[in-house]
């Protein structure tokens, strides 16, 4: 082979790679994809998130602080979203699941003064609250239904089981033909953006198909045990539900219900979501740096953003709204510690709730009555009545 030749066939074979990685690029992100697929994957995603999660809850702790910045148009109704404004509440928690033990700490305020701080602490199967700078005993207070807490997450192995096996069901459930797919314009961070729109289209006979093979799928010992002990409902009464299911089919109010799941034209990637039930709808469409929505409701329509940030186990959420002449924000921030803490109470200079006598009493409310956030709050609220306000 001449040089000339050999040059020729080292080019060609270059180009025969690029060509092949090019065509298996293309078979990764062009290849058309089924829209049972988009939610069949969207179904694993979610199992695979709450299994991930699932295995943190046995001993957690962290912290909730809760946030508005609401207004309105009317006078009214704007003196009473300003008393909320200047409401700060934050909870520090922590929990063991195995010790069966929990406590909770709130602290509140409002316009920057302490209102109440307090403590609740469980343990097994006693419970009590302190509260700080008002009393100086823990009350000890009922616990029934508290222990309930417990047995939620005691049950993860059950969450697990029944999740799968909703899972499956659902894949096997929602056949090809229930299933749609457009060509469709999305308008993202201001601009137009080419996407396909993957729609489940519930229907008055699918559903009832779907109804079948659900009550079949699942009307296992095993799915049965588990949704017993989660919910406590005995193992025959979820028997003859699932059997109903079978017999009566999914509600659906409006003859129809449609979810839309919106993917990047040519490619994978998720862009949005909608849910369609008669004339009512919500769409949500994932932005540069926020999510925005759209509501539409009873003919009226509704619009605003969720801007959502996530480091590691830590969310804050904010979200924006401008409905009927009531705009602003609402933030919730959650926080989860690395290494999770929970702290011993002592709680043996404890009394019954119910043995509080007339003097305890007096204390408790001489006490209240030096917190300026507290006093401040009960003004505001007082003022709401004096002015005639109907609520």
């Amino acid at each position: 082979m001449d040089k000339k030749n050999k040059i020729g066939f080292i080019i060609g074979g270059i180009v025969l790679i690029i060509l092949l990685l090019i065509g298996a690029i293309a078979a990764y992100y062009f290849a058309p994809v089924k829209p049972k697929k988009v939610f069949t994957t969207a179904l694993d995603k979610v199992y695979s998130y709450t299994k991930d999660n699932n295995k943190n809850l046995e001993s957690t702790s962290g912290k909730i602080s809760f946030s508005t910045d609401v207004h309105s148009d009317k006078s009214e109704e704007e003196k009473i979203l300003n008393i909320v404004n200047n409401l700060d509440l934050s909870f520090n928690y922590e929990m063991d699941v195995n010790q069966k033990k929990m406590n909770v700490y709130l602290e509140s305020r409002f316009k920057n003064k302490e209102m109440l701080n307090a403590t609740f602490a469980m343990e097994n199967d006693s419970a009590y609250i302190f509260l700080h700078d008002i009393y100086e005993k823990y009350l000890q207070i009922p616990t029934e239904g508290l222990e309930k807490m417990f047995e939620t997450v005691e049950n993860k192995k059950e969450y697990e089981i029944v999740l799968k096996q909703v899972k499956n069901a659902l894949n096997k459930a929602l056949k090809d033909d229930y299933f749609t797919k457009n060509k469709t314009t999305l308008s993202i961070d201001g601009k137009n953006v080419k996407a396909i729109e993957n729609k489940l289209i519930l229907t008055e006979k699918n559903s009832k198909e779907i109804a079948i093979i659900l009550s079949e799928e699942l009307n296992n010992d095993e799915f049965i045990k588990s949704v017993s002990h989660i919910t406590t409902t005995s193992e025959e009464k979820i028997r003859e539900r699932l059997n109903n299911l079978k017999i009566e089919g999914l509600d659906l109010e409006n003859g129809n219900f449609t979810i839309s799941i919106y993917t990047k034209a040519f490619q994978h990637e998720f862009l949005g979501v909608a849910f369609e039930d008669g004339s009512d709808t919500i769409t949500i469409l994932k932005e540069a740096n926020h999510y925005s929505y759209t509501l539409k409701i009873d003919k009226e329509t509704y619009k605003g953003n969720v801007e959502i940030k996530i480091d590691q186990q830590d969310v804050y959420l904010k979200i924006y709204f401008d409905a009927k002449g009531i705009n602003g924000s609402i933030s919730l921030n959650f926080v989860t510690d690395k290494t999770p803490n929970i702290s011993t109470i002592d709680t043996s200079n404890s009394i019954p709730i119910e043995t509080l006598n007339e003097k305890d009493s007096m204390e408790i409310l001489n006490n209240i009555q030096k917190k300026e956030g507290i006093i401040e709050f009960i003004q505001a609220i007082t003022s709401l009545y004096s002015s005639n306000l109907s609520f």
